[in-house]
C-alpha cells in the first residue's frame, strides 16, 4: 500500500485530481446568459419534445410531475442535453455535492435543468459507473460536501470539482468489476424497494375493503361457521388469508357513516374508549427531557410507521412519570398525535420499559376488551373513517391541534369481536411480511456501504 492525499491505496492504483479525468464539465448556464435563456427557453407544464431534468425529478425517480420544453428550447440548450449515462452533480443548496447517474432507458428526451453540473469522463481513463460510486461515497464525496459547505449558502463551482482528489485502479477492467459488484447490490436494493411498495399497496387495498366492510373474510357476513384457509382445511382461526380470498360483503345498511354491513354497528369513541392526555399545566419543560433514565418519554416525533421508534425516545424523572398514572403506557395502548402533524397512530405491541407521554399525544384504551380488540382499534385510526373525520374537523382551518372536545365526536363502524380479530390477523400478517422485507433492505444497504468502504479503497480486490 502507499499513502496519498486522501488515504492509503494499493501500489498499482493511482491518485488523480478530477481535472485529469473529466472530459466535459458543464451546466445549464453554459447555453447562454440569463437574458438569452429567459428569451429562448420556456418551461411547459405538459409533456412536450423534451423533459427538463431537475434535482427533484431524480430524487423521486421521475415519478413526480415533470417540466418540459419545446424542440426549439431543447435545441437552444444543446450544450447540456442528456443522452444517458452522464454523471449529474447537484451544485447549489442543501443537496450540493450529491451525484446521480442519468438513466439510459428513459422514455423521454432529457435536457439538464439549473443547479446541477453535467460531467462526462475520459472513458479510457475511468469507468463512468465507478466514478459515480466514488462521487457518492468516501473521500471524493467528503471533499465535495466540505467545499460546498465553505460558503454561506452550500454551493460548488467548477473549480471546486476539478481540484478534488480521487484514487482509482490503473486497470479499467478492475474499475468495471468494482462497479459491477456495487451495481448488483443496487439492483437488489431496487428490487426489494419495489416489492415493499407493492406489498404496501396490497395492504392498503385490503385495509380499505376490510375496514369499510365492502369485502368480508370467509366465514363472516353469511351462514358459514368455519373459516377457509389456503391449504384447503377449515379452522376457527384466520391465518395467511390472501387478498384474493376476501369475498364481497353480503347485505349492507345505510347509517350516518354511509353504507356498512348490516351486522356491524356504529360506535362512538368516547363511549367505547378511555381517552387521556397530559393536561396543560403538567406540560414538560425542555430541560426535563433526559438523555437516559428509568422512565421513557414518548413524543409525536417518535412515531414510526404505526409503531414507536424506541431508540429515538427521551427519558423523564420518576416524579414526572408518577405525576399522571392515566398516561403511564401499557402494552396494547393506541397512541395518537394531537399537536403538529395530527392523527399519526402508533400501537404499543411491546413496551421495553415503563414510560409516559408528553402533552402532544393521546392514549386510547377500550373500556371493554371483550367488545373491542386493541389491534383492530389501531387500524380504525389508520382507515378512511378517521381520515374523513380529521378532514371534516380541520376543513378550511389552519388548526394543527386535535382537541379532545372534537375527538370525542368520532364515530366508527364496529364488527363482532371475532371479525375484528380476524381482520387484525390478516393485516398484521401483511405487516410482518413488510417488516421482514424492510429488515432485508436494511441489510442490503449495510452490505453496500461495507463493500464501498472496502472496494473503493482497494482494501479488498476483485
Amino acid at each position: 500500500m502507499k499513502q496519498t492525499e486522501i488515504g492509503l491505496i494499493p501500489d498499482d492504483w493511482k491518485e488523480h485530481t478530477l481535472r485529469d479525468l473529466i472530459d466535459i464539465l458543464t451546466d445549464y448556464t453554459a447555453n447562454g446568459s440569463f437574458e438569452s435563456l429567459a428569451r429562448n427557453v420556456r418551461y411547459l407544464e405538459y409533456p412536450s419534445y423534451a423533459r427538463l431534468i431537475r434535482l427533484t425529478d431524480i430524487r423521486t425517480n421521475f415519478t413526480n410531475e415533470g417540466v418540459y420544453v419545446s424542440k426549439y428550447s431543447y435545441d437552444f440548450l444543446k450544450k447540456s442535453s442528456l443522452h444517458g449515462g452522464e454523471l449529474l452533480l447537484a451544485n447549489v443548496g442543501a443537496y450540493a455535492g450529491f451525484s446521480f447517474i442519468y438513466p439510459e432507458n428513459l422514455m423521454f428526451r432529457g435536457t439538464l435543468g439549473p443547479n446541477m453540473f453535467l460531467i462526462k469522463f475520459f472513458n479510457q481513463k475511468i469507468d463512468n459507473t465507478f466514478a459515480y460510486y466514488a462521487f457518492s461515497h468516501g473521500a471524493v464525496y467528503n471533499q465535495l460536501i466540505s467545499k460546498a459547505a465553505s460558503s454561506a449558502q452550500p454551493k460548488l463551482n467548477k473549480e471546486d470539482v476539478r481540484t478534488c482528489y480521487i484514487n482509482i485502479p490503473s486497470s479499467i477492467q478492475e474499475q468495471q468489476r468494482i462497479a459491477k459488484a456495487l451495481s448488483d447490490v443496487d439492483a437488489l436494493i431496487s428490487t426489494t424497494e419495489k416489492l415493499i411498495q407493492k406489498k404496501k399497496n396490497i395492504k392498503q387495498g385490503a385495509m380499505q375493503n376490510l375496514l369499510t366492510g365492502k369485502k368480508r373474510l370467509p366465514g363472516f357476513g353469511d351462514k358459514q361457521t368455519d373459516l377457509f384457509v389456503p391449504n384447503g382445511t377449515h379452522t376457527k382461526e384466520v391465518k395467511d388469508v390472501s387478498p384474493e380470498q376476501i369475498r364481497l360483503s353480503a347485505k349492507m345498511k345505510q347509517t350516518e357513516l354511509g353504507e356498512i354491513p348490516e351486522d356491524w354497528e356504529v360506535k362512538n369513541i368516547n363511549k367505547e374508549c378511555i381517552i387521556k392526555a397530559r393536561i396543560g399545566w403538567q406540560g414538560l419543560k425542555s430541560t426535563e427531557y433526559l438523555d437516559s433514565g428509568d422512565y421513557i418519554l414518548i413524543t409525536g416525533t417518535d412515531f414510526d410507521s404505526g409503531f414507536i421508534n424506541w431508540k429515538s425516545c427521551s427519558y423523564v424523572s420518576k416524579w414526572r412519570f408518577d405525576q399522571d398514572k392515566n398516561i403511564q403506557i401499557k402494552r396494547g395502548d393506541v397512541l395518537i398525535t394531537k399537536d403538529g402533524t395530527i392523527g399519526k397512530v402508533a400501537f404499543l405491541n411491546e413496551i421495553p420499559m415503563q414510560g409516559t407521554l408528553n402533552s402532544g399525544v393521546f392514549v386510547i384504551r377500550p373500556k371493554n376488551h371483550d367488545k373491542i380488540d386493541s389491534v383492530f382499534l389501531s387500524l380504525i385510526f389508520k382507515s378512511f373513517w378517521f381520515d374523513a373525520f380529521l378532514e371534516q374537523i380541520t376543513s378550511g382551518s389552519t388548526i394543527v391541534h386535535l382537541y379532545q372536545k372534537d375527538f370525542v365526536k368520532f364515530n366508527f363502524p364496529l364488527p363482532s369481536k371475532e371479525e375484528q380479530i380476524a381482520i387484525a390477523n390478516v393485516l398484521s400478517s401483511m405487516d410482518k411480511e413488510i417488516e421482514t422485507l424492510n429488515t432485508k433492505l436494511e441489510k442490503y444497504h449495510n452490505l453496500k456501504t461495507a463493500m464501498m468502504q472496502q472496494l473503493l479503497t482497494g482494501k479488498i480486490r476483485l
